[in-house]
């Protein structure tokens, strides 16, 4: 397993699931990208946008905490990463969110809460997220 630029573990962490929002769920801007790309091109900018709001984020699951790395560029260069994090024992609720186009092309939205909220969004396997946090 990789592990995600400006992640720090903590001593005896260790990552137990790793992952991106899918493809699937950007499929608005890919559509609408490809419509409009006959138009002088105009459509190359939702296109780039989708894969760069693909690249951007990472969700982990560590043994000690639950995080959401998400990085900024301009052209090729990092400037910036954020981290959402919650600790698992401070873990209160977790639910999944499935739009109507989400059932079509199977990706969920997870919540998990506390005092704070945490969502990955587009995820395809829901389960495995809360059978990770639940066990």
């Amino acid at each position: 397993m990789y592990k995600p630029y400006g992640l720090n573990l903590l001593p005896e962490e260790k990552i137990l699931w790793i992952g991106k929002r899918s493809l699937k769920s950007l499929w608005l801007f890919f559509v609408v990208g490809f419509v409009l790309l006959p138009l002088y091109g105009v459509g190359i900018i939702f296109i780039i946008y989708a894969i760069v709001s693909w690249l951007r984020s990472d969700y982990v699951l560590t043994n000690e905490r639950i995080l959401k790395v998400r990085r900024r560029y301009a052209f090729v260069y990092l400037l910036s990463y954020d981290i959402e994090e919650m600790k698992r024992e401070d873990l209160e609720s977790i639910y999944t969110i499935q739009s109507s186009m989400g059932r079509v092309l199977n990706y969920w939205d997870v919540v998990i809460e506390n005092s704070k909220k945490i969502v990955f969004k587009g995820v395809r396997e829901p389960e495995v997220i809360k059978k990770i946090l639940k066990g």
